[in-house]
């Protein structure tokens, strides 16, 4: 569920998955149809049953939740377009529309004194990308956050707002996009300035290292989580052996 191939071929893995599900099932009904037909105590064939419908659960979710936080997000970004040393005075958002990684041109900075902030349960954070005391034909390109902001005056301090070595930036992928898309659109009337296609990053000190982190950071939330299990499911196979051997005596 969290690799590469469940990016690029989403229906067969679903399938791969419900198929193993499947199989799952048939051996716990087996198992509980042989202990029925023996009328016997609980025997090893369900307990592995049980074993492999837990391992499925825990392989489902936890896969998902990996897929969505590191792996979607990763090949997401190695689909999009790489942009160097980028002047937001002189590129215009729509000159960019298939960027996913940004390093910018030297003097480029945040301009949180046009910041602004839009609130739907959570603060969606907005603050112009520009170069260091130039005004822009348009007002392209936003650093993001949530909840690093007031909403009511300019106070932007998201990720790396404060870091002079941060020079780079990652496209927004997430489906929030429409709050900060708001949030814009209250800057443009406080400030009376323009952004004709804003385009939405996080503010980065090495965006490839980060980017590559998310791929990193999935593959070792597998191992943690395989070897998780391997204890877990060592540690109630000896319980079971225990409690199945006095069952027997008895």
């Amino acid at each position: 569920m969290a690799f590469s191939f469940h990016y690029s071929q989403a229906t067969l893995s679903q399938l791969a998955v419900g198929l193993l599900l499947l199989a799952v099932l048939c051996f716990g009904a087996r198992a509980w149809a042989g202990r029925k037909a023996a009328e016997r105590d609980p025997t090893w064939m369900l307990f592995l049953a049980a074993s492999l419908l837990i391992a499925w659960i825990v392989a489902y979710v936890q896969g998902g939740a990996d897929f969505s936080e590191n792996t979607s997000p990763y090949y997401d970004i190695q689909n999009l377009n790489n942009y160097v040393n980028v002047n937001p005075e002189l590129i215009l958002g729509a000159q960019m529309q298939d960027a996913g990684i940004v390093t910018w041109a030297a003097g480029t900075k945040l301009d949180t004194t046009r910041s602004m902030g839009f609130k739907n349960k959570e603060m969606y954070c907005v603050a112009p990308i520009v170069m260091s005391k130039s005004v822009p034909t348009s007002y392209d390109f936003w650093a993001v956050g949530t909840g690093c902001c007031s909403g009511y005056q300019a106070d932007f301090h998201c990720k790396n707002s404060d870091n002079p070595s941060a020079n780079g930036a990652i496209r927004l992928m997430q489906s929030d996009r429409s709050f900060y898309r708001l949030a814009v659109q209250q800057a443009e009337a406080t400030y009376n300035i323009k952004a004709s296609h804003p385009i939405f990053f996080t503010w980065e000190v090495d965006p490839y290292e980060e980017v590559n982190q998310w791929l990193k950071e999935s593959h070792n939330r597998f191992v943690v989580w395989m070897m998780s299990y391997l204890v877990g499911q060592l540690f109630v196979v000896t319980v079971a052996a225990v409690v199945f051997s006095k069952v027997g005596e008895n």
